[in-house]
């Protein structure tokens, strides 16, 4: 029996080796030449240009809405192997500027969508393989990329040995950044019109899970309740644990009146205190830093969550009448650039590139004086943030105001964004100062001293750049 054209390239593609010529092939009204395949994309582009021919020339099916898959590609459209688009994903990726961390996550996400389709041409992925591929992320092994043994098992076996051994499968977070990774993939694929259409369109979101363990306690998202925030700032013990370091000492406290991140904190500078017509402010910004200014791709080991991100908070009054200003005077008197250099940003291994995270550190030690203190799991500098918005919506405040404050809006009905970037409107700097004098938390903040931190700051001391 005479083989199909079809036939012969899938046998081809199963087995490739040498050239493969076809002579002389007619399909309806359209004539082909001569083709010369001599590597296996090569087959897959011929066998889709094939089939794209005979569905464009066959009888258009019968039914008041015909097929319910997307329209192929036009015929001579690209359909290249998943690997090859992977690369340049990625490549597209470092030339965007995207941290390593990111990059690495979405690599991780299309390793797995190989393993889960094959090698196999762009176009062919449809809805079934993002369904395997949610099967194999619920019973896979956290070890699967890792483990020789089980990369060289099928991912249907996979699939039974997680089943078998009770897998529990990846988080909730986990889940949802594996889906944003692998959409925004299929929608880059979308736009370079590698894909006729996203086959996640039809997958629908992810319900987030609402269900709480009450064995496990609250939420981990949460206010601080006034008899806990008096626990952390009860002078003799806080003192205790402050004194050593001096991102220990202000770095709670301004988290606390500022609603900030923690690392916005973390990552300041001399010059982001700024007196602006009277009012001290802390600028959340991204400036240079003079040992990165000739970096072609990174002059800053700052960092902020988003653009919305950008913007300046007064200084709440409680904070100045503790001293913080002569804190920052002290470190203009020690020469740094930062305001609390005892603070690594930290530096990738693989890249060499800052990991930009100065808050690190501050964040075990902080979470082991909680535990200390007698909190569980779930409480961190995230609560200030969640404490002072929460305080703010009880009395009233605007929703704005809130967000001119915190950086971000629970809800998106305001044009937040546009906000931060009139913030040197004398009226919103007055709304935000309004907004913090409604909220005073009921702790007793401990007095800087000039020159309290001058072991911690003097010529022997470590700094980081």
């Amino acid at each position: 029996m005479t083989q199909s054209p079809t036939d012969i390239l899938s046998s081809y593609i199963d087995s490739p080796g040498g050239s493969l010529v076809l002579d002389s092939l007619q399909i309806g009204r359209v004539k082909f030449g001569k083709m010369t395949i001599s590597d296996r994309e090569g087959a897959f582009n011929a066998q889709d240009l094939i089939n794209n021919v005979l569905n464009k020339t066959a009888r258009i099916r019968s039914g008041k809405h015909g097929t319910r898959y997307s329209e192929p590609l036009p015929p001579g459209s690209p359909a290249r192997l998943l690997s090859i688009e992977i690369g340049d994903f990625s490549k597209h990726q470092q030339r965007r500027r995207l941290k390593s961390t990111t990059i690495k996550d979405y690599a991780r996400t299309l390793s797995l969508l190989l393993l889960t389709c094959g090698d196999i041409p762009v176009s062919r992925i449809d809805h079934t393989h993002v369904e395997r591929f949610w099967d194999l992320l619920r019973w896979a092994p956290s070890a699967l990329l890792q483990d020789e043994k089980l990369r060289a098992m099928t991912v249907d076996e996979v699939i039974a040995l997680g089943q078998a051994n009770g897998v529990q499968g990846v988080s909730e977070a986990t889940l949802s950044k594996h889906n944003l990774c692998l959409n925004n993939f299929f929608l880059r694929l979308v736009a370079t019109r590698a894909i006729p259409g996203n086959p996640m369109a039809a997958m629908g979101k992810i319900k987030k899970n609402l269900v709480i363990d009450p064995k496990r306690g609250k939420k981990a998202e949460r206010f601080l309740e006034e008899s806990e925030l008096q626990k952390i700032f009860e002078p003799e013990t806080f003192l205790t644990w402050a004194k050593k370091w001096p991102h220990r000492w202000w770095i709670p406290i301004l988290a606390l009146y500022s609603g900030a991140r923690v690392n916005e904190l973390a990552q300041l500078k001399v010059h982001d205190i700024v007196n602006e017509d009277g009012v001290w402010c802390i600028a959340i910004q991204l400036t240079v830093d003079d040992d990165l200014a000739h970096n072609e791709h990174f002059k800053t080991r700052q960092t902020v969550k988003g653009a919305s991100a950008l913007r300046r908070i007064p200084i709440h009054q409680a904070v100045l009448d503790a001293g913080f200003i002569d804190f920052v005077e002290d470190i203009k008197a020690c020469g740094h650039p930062r305001l609390f250099p005892n603070l690594s940003a930290g530096t990738c291994e693989a890249s060499g590139e800052t990991s930009a995270r100065y808050s690190q550190g501050l964040v075990i030690q902080f979470s082991a004086y909680l535990k200390k203190l007698g909190f569980g799991k779930g409480v961190g500098f995230h609560a200030f943030r969640h404490t002072l918005a929460s305080k703010l919506k009880h009395v009233l405040v605007p929703q704005e105001d809130i967000a001119a404050i915190t950086g971000h809006s629970e809800n998106k009905r305001f044009p937040v964004l546009n906000l931060y970037q009139t913030t040197e409107n004398p009226e919103v700097r007055t709304r935000q100062v309004a907004a913090l004098q409604r909220y005073n938390p009921p702790v007793m903040l401990p007095k800087y001293q000039r020159g309290q931190f001058k072991r911690q700051l003097g010529k022997d001391a470590k700094l980081y750049p």
